[in-house]
């Protein structure tokens, strides 16, 4: 997809004009391109972030919106041109929100010049990435002198060198996080749903793709969660988390809930420790294909439904379902690929 096409997209899904086929589109697009995918998220956050915009800059954007589209500009900025209408494909989208969208884009690369632009494609390139597959995880030590914890079957993202007025980085999936102290620099952690900010502490994040929930705990410091909502006309509030709280951002149903937790233990995963509290035994799952990369099959319903409750330091799978077994009347099979979980010995 080209830029022009791409910017169509992000300006229907930042007035909130896109049908469903176009988010589709756009989700798409952004989960086969790396690049589109920063694109939208720089654009995103400056929309969230700039509710007042100077007239003069939004008309002048906006011209220059309609000049990389080879569209007519007019003579009088008080409604989108009938061929940009017909371009954009929603009538009904006011002036305000185009050329609102305009002064996004016209920060962005999509407007630098060309020898800028391959410059700022040239900086989206050369991010920095670290992708943990299930049964690996790894420490990341980065320019500022933070340390990032990541879990297994998890992505995160960061510059090479912390430029500008920021320290950012992108994540998919579980990390614990040592930020350096840095109050001119706001260190920022980009989620799919949702943003942490702070200045020096230590937190929890875990923010799978695949999970309904994000969660953030604090071990040290001060931690501010923005969370992402699906309506962008929306406002969202920053939720501060302090020492052994934690949040929990549903975010398909967009309830946030804050509770008391044990730090120590949200970070257990670090130091190779499994903690399961009265959980089900299909959730507990998801956990050991993480940890130890083995395809979890449950060979009947039954079991998923099993609650259980255990702790685990650098032990085996092979330990872990031994000692779940004594506890409840669990089977199992372990194959070089998968682990096989039933009710009953004769459905293995």
């Amino acid at each position: 997809m080209n830029n022009n096409d791409f910017l169509l997209l992000v300006s229907k899904r930042l007035s909130g004009e896109a049908t469903e086929a176009e988010l589709s589109e756009l989700e798409a697009v952004m989960n086969s391109d790396a690049n589109h995918a920063l694109q939208f998220k720089i654009q995103q956050q400056y929309w969230e972030e700039h509710d007042n915009l100077n007239q003069q800059d939004i008309e002048t954007s906006l011209q220059k919106l309609l000049t990389r589209l080879e569209l007519p500009a007019g003579e009088q900025l008080t409604e989108v041109p009938a061929k940009a209408r017909s371009i954009f494909g929603y009538s009904r989208l006011s002036i305000a929100a185009a050329a609102a969208v305009a002064v996004i884009v016209s920060l962005s690369i999509f407007f630098l010049p060309s020898s800028r632009k391959q410059g700022a494609s040239s900086q989206v390139a050369s991010l920095e990435k670290k992708q943990n597959s299930k049964g690996i995880k790894s420490t990341i030590q980065l320019a500022d002198g933070s340390k990032i914890w990541l879990n297994a079957d998890s992505k995160i993202q960061y510059p090479e060198v912390f430029d500008g007025n920021t320290r950012e980085v992108y994540l998919n999936g579980e990390a614990f996080f040592e930020v350096a102290k840095n109050p001119a620099k706001p260190f920022i952690i980009h989620l799919a749903n949702g943003t942490v900010r702070v200045l020096g502490t230590s937190f929890n994040i875990r923010a799978y793709d695949n999970e309904k929930a994000v969660e953030t705990s604090v071990a040290t410091g001060k931690v501010a969660f923005i969370p992402k909502y699906k309506n962008t006309a929306k406002k969202a509030d920053t939720i501060f988390l302090t020492p052994n709280k934690k949040l929990s951002y549903v975010f398909t149903a967009e309830k946030i809930e804050v509770a008391a937790t044990i730090a120590i233990n949200d970070k257990a995963w670090t130091e190779g420790k499994m903690i399961f509290k009265a959980m089900r035994l299909q959730e507990i799952a998801t956990e050991l294909e993480r940890n130890f990369g083995k395809k979890v099959v449950f060979n009947n319903e039954e079991a998923k439904n099993y609650i259980l409750t255990g702790s685990f330091q650098d032990n085996t799978l092979e330990e872990v379902m031994y000692y779940f077994s004594l506890s409840k009347k669990i089977h199992y099979k372990i194959t070089n690929n998968e682990l096989h979980i039933a009710a009953k010995a004769s459905e293995l």
